[in-house]
């Protein structure tokens, strides 16, 4: 059985100042009224039955989950600390296999925007099948690229399979504008959202060849009955992530393209560019504005002041009650300096 895992332990701190510690994005409404997380919720039991969805977050979040989604304190596989994405999918690895030893997860970000839902849900079942067919295999999805996006990772196809499925050559970091460039003419390369698709017992086997010491950690959580117990292991792991700790190091996987209106709302100016389509009036506020010869920006204040702005362009600006923050849409993945810089003032409040 195919159960999928929403990803919600995360910080979002490329969305500052609005995603923080004491409230990530996931938590927000950012697309309409409803959260990044709800939203997500309610598109995937359009396809599954609500009792097979889990949701992997922190003890800090496990409340905030529980109370926007309402699903069982049973559904959430509870992380004591937050410390990357390869132990946090290892655990819910390891927690769906004590419920069922053929379990085949879906891992499900809780900050994507997808246009077309069917179509999606319908990847993500064929991308399940595929994993019953060959056991062994991770499966991932990849979607078809429109631009060349440098906030992204690629998958490069490599040979051709049966029904529109590709084995995996390569992985790709997040490439420079020129490379990004090149990747879209070569064809052969797709976006990579983080949908990874596989038993999970196989997974685990992964972790033991991979991951040994993750591996043991989840063995040795295995054992144990307290969350006091299980934080003691946690932080004497290594904050990995799963793309870096597993994917770069296997072989032998298959990859889906797909085409269904994809993006990860991971930074103020992917927000920007899905509500830009949307509206299609040239700038994504939610607040009262007068704006003069301004376009493609990004003005949201979260005060209820009006904002104005005379003859600007491709910017982004975001007031919360105690930041002001303000960049060109083209620098925003600079916020990870800026945090930094944050800190070294003694600033940690704000963050």
């Amino acid at each position: 059985m195919l159960y999928p895992v929403i990803l919600a332990g995360g910080i979002g701190s490329r969305l500052w100042p609005i995603s923080n510690s004491n409230q990530p994005k996931q938590f927000r409404a950012l697309l309409n009224d409803k959260t990044l997380l709800q939203n997500t919720y309610q598109r995937i039991i359009q396809g599954f039955d609500p009792k097979s969805v889990f949701v992997t977050t922190n003890s800090n979040m496990a409340e905030t989950v529980i109370e926007q989604l309402g699903i069982k304190q049973q559904q959430l596989f509870v992380e004591p600390i937050a410390k990357g994405t390869a132990i946090a999918i290892g655990l819910a690895a390891l927690r769906l296999t004590q419920i069922d030893k053929e379990a085949i997860l879906v891992t499900i970000n809780s900050d994507h925007y997808i246009k077309d839902e069917k179509a999606y849900i319908k990847t993500i079942k064929q991308a399940g099948k595929l994993v019953e067919k060959n056991p062994d295999k991770m499966v991932l999805v990849g979607i078809k690229p429109e631009y060349p996006e440098t906030g992204y990772g690629y998958i490069e196809l490599g040979k051709k399979q049966p029904g529109q499925v590709y084995n995996v050559d390569s992985f790709r970091e997040k490439p420079n504008v020129k490379t990004a460039q090149q990747y879209i003419e070569a064809g052969n390369y797709l976006w990579n959202p983080a949908i990874f698709v596989c038993r999970a017992k196989q997974l685990l086997a992964w972790y033991k060849q991979f991951l040994p010491e993750i591996y043991q950690a989840l063995m040795d959580i295995k054992k144990q009955k307290t969350i006091a117990a299980i934080k003691k292991i946690y932080e004497q792991v290594k904050n990995v992530s799963i793309d870096i700790g597993l994917l770069e190091k296997m072989s032998d996987m298959l990859v889906i393209p797909a085409d269904f209106g994809w993006a990860d709302i991971g930074h103020w100016r992917s927000l920007r560019d899905v509500q830009l389509v949307n509206k299609g009036d040239g700038n994504v506020t939610n607040s009262q504005t007068v704006l003069l010869e301004s376009n493609n920006n990004l003005l949201y204040s979260f005060s209820g002041k009006l904002v104005t702005t005379i003859g600007v362009h491709d910017m982004i600006l975001v007031e919360t009650e105690d930041v002001l923050f303000l960049c060109p849409a083209d620098r925003v993945h600079e916020i990870k300096e800026l945090s930094a810089e944050i800190k070294s003032n003694n600033l940690d409040k704000y963050l």
